[in-house]
């Protein structure tokens, strides 16, 4: 599932062929009535207006859209589903409806879920565990109460603190965390010793240290840091 609903779908195929596309693909012995008739019952699925399937992405609003960019997604019934930013495009109302429609698919398809986001509180809504990267790297892998609730890793605690809270009283009163100094390129191969740097090499052709991660807790592993 892609960032932008309407950008991901080809403009001249109508909502039932890109929905029938991965039928096509992966199903080519399907027959066009029965390839319809799951687009219709996929469409039902995810909260669309069967009426809707000859309708162009253009006539159709962003959530529905993405309602389309779903039904593509989980028609095939997959193991697995990649989810690339999916609900930043949407107006929060509408988000909060796709974020409800992804987990009663991932209940009733039985699906297994990467939900890639910046929104730290569409990650905690949506997510059982929760992966916090920096420049490519793991800093901090928990399930959410825990990470949420304890977390450990500098990087994750500035993330957090950085997070707006609606209630003006306790946003004003909270303590940021805040991290020093510039973000280093992602080309630089000492990158990721940001947080780590007493492990620095000191010739430069020396190979770069790459952090470990310790288990912390039940589930709990945090790339090593140096203590400020």
């Amino acid at each position: 599932m892609f960032q932008d609903p309407l950008a991901s779908l080809d403009p001249r195929m109508t909502i039932g062929d890109s929905i029938a596309e991965p039928l096509r693909v992966f199903r080519p012995q399907l027959d066009r009535r029965a390839a319809e008739d799951e687009v219709r019952a996929m469409m039902a699925q995810v909260g669309l207006e069967p009426g809707l399937i000859n309708r162009y992405p253009h006539e159709l609003s962003g959530g529905q859209n993405q309602r389309v960019g779903v039904a593509r997604a989980v028609i095939l019934k997959p193991k697995l589903v990649i989810c690339d930013e999916a609900v930043s495009a949407l107006d929060v109302s509408i988000r909060a409806q796709i974020l409800d429609l992804l987990v009663e698919l991932q209940i009733s398809l039985g699906l297994a879920m990467i939900f890639i986001s910046h929104d730290l509180a569409v990650v905690r809504e949506i997510s059982h565990r929760v992966m916090v990267l920096y420049l490519g790297r793991v800093m901090e892998e928990a399930p959410r109460e825990a990470l949420y609730r304890d977390p450990r890793h500098p990087y994750t605690r500035a993330l957090l603190s950085a997070a707006p809270i609606p209630d003006p009283v306790r946003e004003r009163a909270r303590h940021r965390v805040k991290i020093e100094g510039e973000p280093p390129s992602p080309l630089d191969p000492l990158a990721g010793l940001k947080f780590l740097p007493s492990r620095l090499p000191l010739d430069p052709l020396a190979e770069v240290y790459v952090p470990q991660l310790e288990v912390v807790g039940p589930g709990h592993r945090v790339a090593e840091f140096d203590p400020v």
